[in-house]
């Protein structure tokens, strides 16, 4: 535990959404019926039917597309190398669909404040739609309304823009029927640190324990693939975390080099910055989160497909001062 309890942790972040805006807006147009009829007839035949692991759906997927849980209640669909274009699926309860303009108005502004209803047309005819821009990119929040509600957020390039393919495959979205009418117990538990202000819904095999003071450990072997926790005071030098984190990393680093990027996946590490190198045994990753809960979050991993849990159990960290 010792020789991984001193990865230092730079932050993660995500911004949990704005606050809902109190004023009424007029929904945009229901989506035109001849549009909907227009894209069945241009649909590929080369899907590939793919069922959700995470919530009882299946889709059907264009060529190099894949589906992967993100987080309880949330898959996301993207492209194998075009992966800053995704498209998250949320299912909502029935009773959603009453509040549904409300709901898609407070996701858009969370995104932009320049959010505005979306004047074109989609292939489902009960739908509540908003675009807003970020700098480059285009964030499309697609409320569907109907028996079966549900959120769909397309984030894609305002002049690479692939909201009509994801659009094509989000049409293909079929609920499955679970054997009992009881939603299936999570397959977590819920951590609360007696180190540091915060709890977290920890997945079933991982452990979390404190390691050091103002610093938790969630790990499914200390030896191989572990998250360090540490919160982080609103009024810290920023400046000083971020050059810290290059730092570590860099000096973890087999060569020397560190990937500097900006997270865009997520609801509460969106938006974090996040130090990233590859290192004898696998990889290390410290996420720098300066909005919701400050936090900086180091991971290591020796495969790829041990970062997804560690990234599903930071979006449940939350500061419970």
């Amino acid at each position: 535990m010792k020789q991984r309890s001193k990865l230092l942790i730079c932050a993660a972040a995500v911004a949990t959404l704005l606050s809902a805006c109190n004023e009424q807006t007029t929904a945009p147009a229901k989506q035109p019926v001849e549009h909907k009829q227009e894209t069945k007839e241009q649909t590929p035949q080369n899907f590939t039917p793919v069922e959700s692991t995470n919530q009882s759906f299946t889709i059907s997927l264009l060529p190099a597309f894949t589906l992967e849980a993100e987080e309880p209640g949330k898959d996301v669909v993207m492209h194998e190398s075009e992966q800053d274009q995704w498209m998250r699926i949320e299912l909502l309860p029935k009773e959603a669909k009453d509040q549904m303009e409300t709901y898609a108005k407070e996701r858009a502004m969370a995104v932009s404040e320049q959010a505005t209803p979306f004047e074109g047309s989609l292939p489902f005819e009960d739908a509540i739609v908003y675009e807003a821009p970020v700098d480059n990119d285009i964030v499309y929040i697609v409320g569907v309304t109907g028996d079966e509600p549900m959120f769909l957020t397309v984030f894609t390039k305002k002049e690479d823009n692939w909201l009509n393919t994801f659009m094509t495959m989000a049409k293909t979205i079929e609920r499955t029927e679970t054997e009992t009418s009881e939603q299936p117990q999570p397959s977590s538990f819920t951590y609360k640190s007696s180190n540091q202000p915060f709890q977290a819904n920890i997945l079933n095999g991982y452990m979390a324990e404190a390691v050091e003071p103002g610093k938790d450990m969630i790990f499914l072997d200390e030896e191989k693939a572990s998250m360090t926790v540490e919160l982080i005071d609103g009024g810290a030098d920023w400046s000083l975390i971020a050059e810290q984190a290059e730092q570590y990393v860099k000096a973890s680093s087999k060569d020397g080099t560190v990937e500097k990027m900006t997270w865009t996946k997520g609801t509460r590490l969106n938006g974090a910055d996040v130090y990233k190198s590859a290192i004898e045994s696998g990889e290390v990753y410290v996420f720098v989160v300066k909005n919701g809960t400050p936090m900086r979050l180091t991971i290591f991993v020796q495969q790829e497909n041990e970062l997804n849990p560690f990234l599903q159990m930071a979006e449940t960290i939350e500061r419970i001062d």
